[in-house]
Protein backbone atom coordinates (compact mmCIF):
# COMPACT_ATOMS: atom_id res chain seq x y z
CA UNK A 1 0.00 0.00 0.00
CA UNK A 2 1.89 3.78 -1.03
CA UNK A 3 0.84 6.34 1.39
CA UNK A 4 1.76 9.99 0.66
CA UNK A 5 2.06 12.41 3.42
CA UNK A 6 2.67 15.73 3.19
CA UNK A 7 4.00 18.15 6.47
CA UNK A 8 4.83 21.24 4.04
CA UNK A 9 2.43 24.16 4.14
CA UNK A 10 4.05 26.08 1.97
CA UNK A 11 2.69 24.52 -1.27
CA UNK A 12 -0.63 25.03 -0.31
CA UNK A 13 -0.04 28.05 1.10
CA UNK A 14 1.33 29.34 -1.89
CA UNK A 15 -1.89 28.03 -4.41
CA UNK A 16 -3.73 30.03 -2.37
CA UNK A 17 -2.15 33.13 -2.66
CA UNK A 18 -1.45 32.66 -5.91
CA UNK A 19 -4.75 32.06 -6.73
CA UNK A 20 -7.05 33.89 -3.89
CA UNK A 21 -4.36 36.34 -3.32
CA UNK A 22 -5.04 35.11 0.73
CA UNK A 23 -2.92 33.55 2.71
CA UNK A 24 -2.79 31.99 6.60
CA UNK A 25 0.14 34.47 7.92
CA UNK A 26 2.25 36.65 6.62
CA UNK A 27 4.97 34.59 7.42
CA UNK A 28 7.85 33.85 5.41
CA UNK A 29 8.62 29.88 4.71
CA UNK A 30 12.05 29.70 4.89
CA UNK A 31 12.22 26.29 5.36
CA UNK A 32 10.05 23.34 3.81
CA UNK A 33 9.72 19.54 4.66
CA UNK A 34 8.08 17.14 1.92
CA UNK A 35 7.83 13.74 3.15
CA UNK A 36 6.97 10.28 1.00
CA UNK A 37 6.56 6.96 1.68
CA UNK A 38 7.16 4.02 -0.86
CA UNK A 39 5.75 1.36 0.92
CA UNK A 40 5.25 -0.90 -1.73
CA UNK A 41 7.51 -1.53 -5.29
CA UNK A 42 4.34 -2.15 -6.78
CA UNK A 43 2.64 0.47 -8.43
CA UNK A 44 -0.80 1.09 -8.24
CA UNK A 45 -3.11 1.70 -11.43
CA UNK A 46 -6.35 2.82 -9.19
CA UNK A 47 -4.14 5.41 -7.24
CA UNK A 48 -4.09 9.07 -7.68
CA UNK A 49 -2.13 10.48 -10.80
CA UNK A 50 0.32 12.06 -8.23
CA UNK A 51 1.22 9.25 -5.91
CA UNK A 52 1.72 6.94 -9.07
CA UNK A 53 3.57 9.82 -10.27
CA UNK A 54 6.05 9.90 -7.42
CA UNK A 55 6.26 6.30 -7.02
CA UNK A 56 7.42 5.77 -10.32
CA UNK A 57 9.71 8.40 -10.21
CA UNK A 58 11.48 6.63 -7.15
CA UNK A 59 11.56 3.52 -9.08
CA UNK A 60 12.98 4.88 -11.76
CA UNK A 61 15.86 2.97 -13.00
CA UNK A 62 15.15 -0.15 -10.70
CA UNK A 63 15.54 -3.35 -13.20
CA UNK A 64 15.83 -6.25 -10.31
CA UNK A 65 13.43 -6.95 -7.28
CA UNK A 66 16.16 -6.95 -5.42
CA UNK A 67 16.50 -3.01 -6.68
CA UNK A 68 13.20 -2.49 -6.06
CA UNK A 69 13.21 -3.77 -2.49
CA UNK A 70 16.46 -1.53 -1.85
CA UNK A 71 14.08 1.81 -3.36
CA UNK A 72 11.43 1.13 -0.37
CA UNK A 73 11.07 3.49 2.57
CA UNK A 74 10.69 7.23 3.59
CA UNK A 75 11.88 10.25 1.18
CA UNK A 76 12.52 13.62 2.55
CA UNK A 77 12.89 16.87 0.23
CA UNK A 78 13.71 20.07 2.40
CA UNK A 79 13.87 23.05 0.81
CA UNK A 80 14.67 26.42 1.95
CA UNK A 81 14.99 29.92 0.77
CA UNK A 82 16.65 33.25 2.58
CA UNK A 83 15.90 35.47 0.00
CA UNK A 84 13.49 37.17 1.77
CA UNK A 85 15.80 37.82 5.14
CA UNK A 86 16.24 41.15 6.27
CA UNK A 87 18.56 40.50 9.07
CA UNK A 88 20.90 39.40 6.44
CA UNK A 89 23.19 41.91 4.95
CA UNK A 90 26.04 40.28 4.17
CA UNK A 91 25.95 36.41 2.21
CA UNK A 92 29.38 35.57 3.61
CA UNK A 93 28.50 32.98 5.95
CA UNK A 94 27.69 29.26 5.21
CA UNK A 95 24.77 27.77 5.21
CA UNK A 96 23.94 24.43 7.15
CA UNK A 97 20.42 22.18 7.11
CA UNK A 98 20.24 19.85 9.76
CA UNK A 99 17.68 17.07 9.84
CA UNK A 100 17.49 15.10 13.40
CA UNK A 101 15.57 12.10 13.28
CA UNK A 102 14.39 9.16 15.17
CA UNK A 103 13.58 5.34 14.01
CA UNK A 104 11.54 2.93 15.32
CA UNK A 105 13.76 0.51 15.87
CA UNK A 106 16.69 2.87 17.63
CA UNK A 107 13.79 4.47 20.48
CA UNK A 108 14.88 7.79 21.73
CA UNK A 109 18.26 7.83 20.16
CA UNK A 110 18.43 10.64 17.75
CA UNK A 111 20.52 10.73 14.48
CA UNK A 112 21.88 13.37 12.70
CA UNK A 113 22.36 14.24 9.36
CA UNK A 114 23.38 17.52 7.76
CA UNK A 115 24.26 19.66 4.53
CA UNK A 116 26.68 22.69 4.44
CA UNK A 117 26.46 25.34 1.43
CA UNK A 118 28.80 27.62 0.51
CA UNK A 119 28.77 31.27 1.39
CA UNK A 120 26.37 33.11 -1.09
CA UNK A 121 24.27 30.57 -1.29
CA UNK A 122 20.67 32.01 -1.25
CA UNK A 123 18.33 29.08 -1.49
CA UNK A 124 18.46 25.39 -2.48
CA UNK A 125 16.96 21.88 -1.78
CA UNK A 126 18.22 19.06 -0.38
CA UNK A 127 16.86 15.60 -0.34
CA UNK A 128 17.16 12.93 2.74
CA UNK A 129 16.45 9.33 2.36
CA UNK A 130 15.68 6.71 4.95
CA UNK A 131 15.52 3.51 2.49
CA UNK A 132 17.46 -0.05 1.75
CA UNK A 133 19.67 -1.20 4.55
CA UNK A 134 18.69 2.05 6.87
CA UNK A 135 15.32 1.59 6.71
CA UNK A 136 15.41 -2.59 6.58
CA UNK A 137 17.44 -2.37 10.10
CA UNK A 138 16.48 0.82 11.88
CA UNK A 139 12.55 0.96 10.59
CA UNK A 140 10.85 4.44 9.55
CA UNK A 141 11.38 7.44 11.26
CA UNK A 142 8.78 7.98 14.06
CA UNK A 143 9.74 11.84 14.85
CA UNK A 144 12.34 14.95 12.69
CA UNK A 145 13.07 18.16 12.94
CA UNK A 146 14.90 19.96 10.70
CA UNK A 147 16.79 23.20 11.00
CA UNK A 148 17.88 25.97 8.85
CA UNK A 149 21.20 27.71 10.06
CA UNK A 150 23.01 30.22 8.84
CA UNK A 151 26.35 31.50 10.11
CA UNK A 152 25.54 29.51 13.61
CA UNK A 153 21.79 31.10 13.86
CA UNK A 154 18.91 29.08 13.62
CA UNK A 155 16.77 30.76 11.16
CA UNK A 156 14.12 28.55 10.81
CA UNK A 157 12.80 24.85 12.20
CA UNK A 158 10.33 22.62 10.81
CA UNK A 159 9.41 19.37 13.01
CA UNK A 160 7.06 16.84 13.32
CA UNK A 161 4.17 16.27 15.36
CA UNK A 162 5.61 13.63 17.59
CA UNK A 163 9.40 15.63 18.35
CA UNK A 164 9.96 16.22 21.61
CA UNK A 165 12.32 18.59 23.25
Amino acid sequence: MLKRFSTSICVLSGALIGTFGIGCSTENQNLCVDKFTLRSAKIESNDAAMVRGDQQKRLFGAVTIEEHKQRIGQYYQLRWNLLDQPKIQNWDRKVQIVFRYKQASTGSTIKTASKTYPSGTKQGKWAFNNIGQDYAKGGRILAWRADLIYGGQIISTKESYLWSR
